[in-house]
């Protein structure tokens, strides 16, 4: 009997929705923000010195928060040491586009600019992200691709254009929904063993985002841990020239796709460590990190001078306001995948404790320990039309969500622990386990005593902190 859950005709009318969903989405942003600017008076006004709204409302919202920084760069490089905390991947695609703007406009006459302008930057940048981000496709065949249903992939995908910081994925220049795109791209490759294809993807995405260096983790699985462990699961020796041969690979991808941050760094000491400052001095006055060991980073001492980042640097009782902004997100992520992990520990704990009476020893425990890896079994309670289907559904109790686990289980403990806590509701986006982790409290629990559940009160809560987070971002207030 065919399996009509997959049916190409399914999938691609699905696809078909959700693309027309992202767009709309976007109108429905963009709109809500610029009403919300209209309607607000913002707490700061600076961006009304460059871009003020009699000249160009559109403009005039897309000004907040990081976007200063990105059209900064974009327009004339980087100039400070503060703005190397941003990789340059936004403000080369503003200009690109803004540049690619001012030509058409030269060339059919309805302009005659030698230059760029700040407003171009910004709407080359709304543009770029509008035209290069739509992550719909990839999200959606990511998770079937991780043994999710069609109805499950429709589910998750729509709760990401629900996303929990609309304004810089939905429509402002920023960082976040290119590092999504990419991110999503990399990691449906690394499923479909298109390795280089995965590499290049994360590498462009690390060029957006220092955190895509973290990226490497799903090469390095798909590569390495994984077949090491099906070879454990099968009783065979754990050396093996294959292997060894895929951890290369893994390796040199890996280093291939940290490139841009190489990069970032290598110009930042040439800026600022191999000529003289321009002080009085005759002797060059070189900042602190020129001389810093083992390498002289510009990236780490930025961010901790600046923007104070760092173990902990962040729990101050004044920081408790974004502490609850990011609470009902970093709940979700850390409770979810540090369940999935530890039910993990658990079974291949088990498995090597249950072989102890053998004989074999320690390759027969390896072996136990990896097949409960593999096969640790599947507990949720599934309801609903799929309830036959339980293995597809409880993808999140699966091997083939393992890595994604540990990936947000360590992603989302250094935003609460060492960097500013409410990133997490723009970086939460470029993990698709958020959005799993989402769905499955939709589709596997069920109303009890007529009262809230849990997947109740996060429909709730996403509904109303997007709504809120866009008059936020209108009137500049924070979080950002």
């Amino acid at each position: 009997m065919p399996d009509v859950l997959r049916s190409p005709e399914i999938n691609a009318s699905n696809k078909k929705f959700l693309t027309r969903a992202y767009y709309l989405s976007r109108i429905l942003v963009a709109s809500t923000i610029v009403l919300s600017a209209t309607l607000f008076p913002p707490f700061d006004s600076s961006h009304l010195i460059t871009q003020p709204r009699r000249k160009f409302g559109f403009t005039s919202a897309l000004l907040r928060w990081d976007v200063f920084h990105f059209a900064n760069i974009a327009l004339n490089g980087y100039t400070h040491e503060h703005l190397f905390a941003f990789f340059p991947g936004p403000p080369l695609l503003m200009r690109l586009f803004a540049e690619a703007g001012r030509r058409v406009f030269n060339i059919t006459g309805l302009t005659d600019r030698i230059s760029v302008s700040e407003g171009d930057v910004l709407l080359g940048g709304a543009v770029a992200s509008l035209i290069l981000c739509d992550w719909t496709g990839d999200l959606y065949d990511l998770t079937l691709a991780v043994g999710g249903t069609p109805s499950m992939a429709k589910l998750t995908t729509l709760l990401s254009l629900l996303p929990l910081s609309p304004p810089t994925l939905l429509f402002a220049p920023y960082a976040e929904p290119f590092f999504a795109t990419l991110s999503y791209k990399g990691m449906l490759a690394c499923h479909r063993k298109k390795w280089i294809k995965g590499t290049v993807c994360f590498m462009l995405a690390t060029a957006f985002r220092s955190n895509g260096t973290m990226l490497a983790g799903f090469i390095i699985w798909g590569l390495f841990v994984e077949p090491l462990i099906q070879r454990l699961a099968k009783g065979k020796s754990p050396i093996d020239m294959t292997l060894m041969t895929s951890l290369f690979h893994a390796s040199v991808y890996s280093l291939i796709m940290v490139i841009p941050f190489i990069l970032h760094q290598i110009h930042g000491y040439y800026t600022f460590c191999t000529a003289p400052s321009f002080g009085r001095s005759s002797t060059p006055d070189y900042p602190p990190w020129c001389s810093a060991k083992p390498f002289p980073l510009i990236y780490g001492y930025v961010q901790k001078e600046y923007w104070d980042v760092g173990f902990l640097r962040y729990w101050r009782p004044h920081q408790i306001p974004n502490f609850l902004f990011a609470a009902p997100a970093m709940m979700l992520l850390l409770a979810t995948s540090w369940k999935q992990v530890r039910d993990v520990i658990i079974s291949a704990t088990e498995g090597w404790n249950s072989a102890n009476g053998e004989r074999a020893g320690i390759r027969k425990r390896l072996q136990v320990a990896a097949q409960q890896v593999i096969t640790c079994p599947s507990n949720g309670k599934v309801v609903g039309a799929e309830a036959t289907q339980p293995p597809r559904l409880e993808i999140l109790r699966s091997f083939t969500t393992l890595h994604h686990a540990i990936h947000c289980l360590i992603l989302s403990l250094i935003l609460l622990l060492a960097s500013h806590v409410q990133i997490v509701l723009r970086l939460s986006s470029s993990m698709p386990y958020t959005y799993w982790a989402a769905a499955r409290l939709i589709m596997q629990y069920k109303r009890s005593d007529g009262g809230w559940n849990w997947a109740r009160m996060w429909v709730v809560y996403v509904v109303t902190w997007s709504f809120v987070s866009m008059v936020l971002w209108a009137a500049f207030l924070p979080p950002a």
